[in-house]
């Protein structure tokens, strides 16, 4: 009898102490997953930030060394010294490790005969050489754009020279005359682009090290939990699972969306724009950005397909490729051909991005836009709405050589333009039901008919009707668990 009792007591002790482990086990496992990914985002941002500050400091390198050696170029062309150009262009290459060559074209006439040199340094050697330019210059954007202005940067693009994504800094090289008679360029590499996702990745495996082994402690707890109760540990196993990953991954996806918002921009006498992001409980892929270059405002709103740290990680780069493309480029056809271009190559799983992105002239409210398969934007004009017009295209990454449409618009002083992702329209409340755009009008109209000459309730500005939007999505939705980001972006010209 007495040993009988005393069997079951050990049971239940073993049962108690693999209980106690199984928890413990999860609770090391939890901590040691947040400490790693919490010193990823640190490393993340400490490196994005220096990233940033060095591709500054290269920039500016580049742009001096060209302007230093052009007038000494144009020196040596009126007076048809060779040898002393081809040793100036060396000089550069020499003199500044950042430019790993120089592009020296001459200009293109009508006999169709091009005539170019590439001053580089030798990986093997060490040394300095020059080649002749053996490819047709002239379909480079270094070259085209070289050609006008006071020098200008291309797009990136993958060097025929070296394993490497390229930009080149170009000007145009003048005669005695005033004349264009050739392109000089600098090629800089974007090391630091390719570093960052190298090190995102390495810093992703090493993370994964202790909780693989964490995993496998607790799998054999597990094991033996499920000798003494299947129900019990099939409970503890979806509990812990499903906690850890739904924290690693919103952990992560949500680091890097609040890092890649933009920063509010103060009011202006010209300008109001606020913008929202609501994450859903699985990670997503909304993003938008802004900012004003040269009495323009540039903005984009887009939408990832798929979730996860995948979602996420195109994110980043594409607002990335945005932010590198815009700074140089006011056609907005030209900057999302130049994201779609960066997104398509190499993608091998599949992913793409809706994206509308605008450039606003502040001083004239012409608006050129382009849209890559998103939603339509919504224009409030005093006391009306109406649909932007948008020409229907494919999403970026779908297509490599893929032409996007320019199209413009013309922005009173007082409209409001609302910007948004299908997170609001296809929003579900408990009984299925979609939110849609019929609820989107009826928000902005204040619930009368909607339309063209709606009569609209009289909003104060972006931020009034950004909370009267949310409201009333938060309303409709209930409580109901939320099924994908909900994104908005509203701006208000003022004239």
């Amino acid at each position: 009898m007495n040993t009988s009792r005393h069997t079951k007591i050990r049971s239940v002790t073993v049962l108690v102490v693999a209980a106690l482990l199984l928890e413990l086990t999860t609770a090391v496992q939890y901590i040691s997953t947040r400490r790693a990914i919490t010193a990823q985002i640190k490393e993340m941002a400490k490196q994005d930030l220096t990233s940033a500050n060095r591709t500054f400091e290269v920039k500016e390198i580049a742009e001096a060394a060209i302007a230093a050696v052009l007038p000494e170029v144009e020196r040596f062309i009126d007076t048809q010294q060779q040898d002393s150009l081809h040793m100036a262009l060396q000089r550069v290459v020499a003199n500044h490790p950042e430019i790993v060559g120089v592009d020296f074209a001459y200009r293109v006439g009508s006999d169709g005969l091009r005539d170019g040199y590439f001053t580089f340094r030798d990986d093997a050697t060490n040394e300095i050489k020059d080649t002749v330019i053996g490819f047709d210059y002239t379909e480079r954007t270094w070259y085209r754009e070289g050609l006008h202005g006071n020098g200008s940067w291309s797009e990136p693009y993958m060097s025929r020279y070296y394993v490497a994504l390229m930009s080149t800094f170009s000007r145009p090289v003048h005669d005695a005359q005033g004349r264009v008679v050739a392109v000089i360029g600098a090629d800089v590499p974007m090391r630091e682009l390719s570093s960052m996702a190298v090190q995102l990745y390495d810093n992703q495996q090493r993370s994964l090290i202790p909780v693989i082994i964490l995993q496998l402690v607790g799998l054999f707890v597990l094991g033996f939990i499920m000798y003494r109760s299947i129900i019990s540990v099939r409970k503890l196993s979806k509990v812990s699972a499903e906690k850890d990953l739904i924290n690693r991954e919103l952990g992560i996806a949500n680091a890097i969306q609040t890092a890649m918002l933009p920063p509010p921009l103060p009011e202006s006498e010209f300008l109001n724009i606020v913008g929202s992001q609501v994450p859903a409980k699985q990670v997503g892929g909304d993003f938008y950005d802004y900012f004003v270059r040269d009495g323009k405002l540039f903005f984009n709103i887009g939408d990832v397909c798929g979730k996860g740290i995948p979602a996420a990680l195109v994110m980043s780069m594409t607002q990335a490729v945005f932010r590198t493309i815009a700074t140089k480029v006011d056609n907005p056809s030209h900057i999302v051909m130049g994201m779609n271009t960066m997104a398509s190559r190499g993608n091998t799983t599949g992913m793409f991005a809706t994206l509308f992105v605008g450039v606003l002239d502040l001083a004239t409210g012409r608006l050129s836009y382009c849209n890559a398969g998103h939603e339509k934007p919504i224009i409030i004009t005093g006391r009306n709405m109406r649909y932007l017009d948008v020409t229907a295209n494919i999403p970026i990454g779908v297509m490599e050589e893929k032409k996007y449409n320019i199209q413009e618009s013309v922005i009173a002083a007082g409209d409001m333009i609302l910007l948004y992702t299908d997170g609001l329209t296809e929003a579900m409340n408990a009984n299925g039901k979609l939110f849609g755009l019929k609820r989107v009008e009826e928000t902005i109209c204040g619930g009368g008919k909607t339309g063209g000459n709606s009569e609209l309730s009289a909003f104060a500005g972006p931020q009034q009707l950004l909370d009267t939007m949310s409201q009333a999505f938060s309303k409709f939705v209930n409580g109901a668990e939320q099924s994908d980001d909900l994104t908005m972006l509203v701006i208000k010209y003022k004239g």
